[in-house]
């Protein structure tokens, strides 16, 4: 049994104010630490905190904190309600496109 990821899981449920969702990634993205990619549409566990209420369209935004499947590091994702879309925040950097090196047959 891998206590390591027993000892993350804690660490994130004695977090205040914040509830546990399971969310589809809305784009791809590539942890900063160790660079392996997160493709759009993979669906991972993160933590949904509201941080504020936008102004112009009186929405509430919030942050998703997610931690990366290989080392174990934080990012986060930020709603944009200007945009309709999601901006990284911290700890990942946005990857628009991976290309498959082979074409997929039918």
């Amino acid at each position: 049994m891998d206590t390591k990821h027993i000892d993350t899981m804690q660490k994130y449920t004695t977090k205040k104010s914040a509830k546990r969702v399971r969310m589809t990634m809305p784009f791809g993205l590539k942890c900063n630490k160790c660079d392996r990619h997160t493709d759009k549409g993979e669906k991972l566990y993160c933590f949904k905190r509201a941080i504020g209420i936008d102004s112009t369209f009186e929405v509430v935004i919030y942050r998703f904190e997610f931690w990366c499947q290989c080392c174990r590091s934080d990012f986060s994702i930020v709603s944009d309600p200007g945009r309709y879309d999601y901006v990284p925040e911290s700890g990942a950097t946005f990857v628009a496109k991976r290309f498959h090196r082979f074409p997929y047959r039918l």
